[in-house]
């Protein structure tokens, strides 16, 4: 099998623990995927607003193929990929530097969309305090149908700004 999108993505899915078997899952792919992309890593997928944030229909029917959960094509035809040793470097430092953010699922979701917001609607919005009032015109609670309070924006906001400039780097 030659190089392509499907593959770099099992990929990324195996090494971030990405799933796609109930909506939490789908959630951590999009935005895992979504932030990979934010920081820097062409992965090729568009990304749009959704309920919960960035989305991609594209990211959708890839994860479908790839991620089946019978016995996966792209294991054996990925077997022997390897990641560039820059790519590997920038994977590594995305997972040391938002461990926390991966791993917990409302704030994944938050950051995603902050920086959504910021990057499409707001692109040059430099204070966390003015931003609150706008990116709440687009989100108000998690996918838990918990209420995002105004701190929880602000500390997203400034992840998203330095999660741009550290992938631009």
């Amino acid at each position: 099998m030659q190089v392509d999108a499907k593959g770099i993505l099992y990929m990324i899915a195996k090494r971030f623990d990405l799933k796609r078997d109930s909506i939490e899952d789908r959630l951590k792919l999009q935005k895992t995927i979504y932030l990979l992309e934010a920081y820097g890593m062409q992965l090729g997928y568009g990304f749009s607003w959704y309920k919960y944030g960035p989305y991609s229909q594209d990211l959708v029917r890839d994860a479908y193929t790839v991620l089946r959960s019978e016995k996966n094509v792209y294991e054996n035809a990925t077997s022997s990929w390897r990641f560039s040793e820059t790519t590997e470097g920038k994977i590594g430092e995305f997972k040391n530097n938002y461990a926390s953010v991966l791993d917990d699922l409302q704030q994944l979701e938050l950051v995603a969309s902050v920086d959504f917001v910021c990057s499409t609607w707001q692109p040059d919005f430099k204070n966390e305090d003015d931003f609150v009032g706008i990116f709440k015109n687009h989100k108000t609670e998690y996918l838990d149908k918990t209420k995002i309070d105004d701190d929880e924006i602000k500390k997203a906001f400034v992840i998203s700004k330095e999660l741009r400039r550290a992938g631009n780097t």
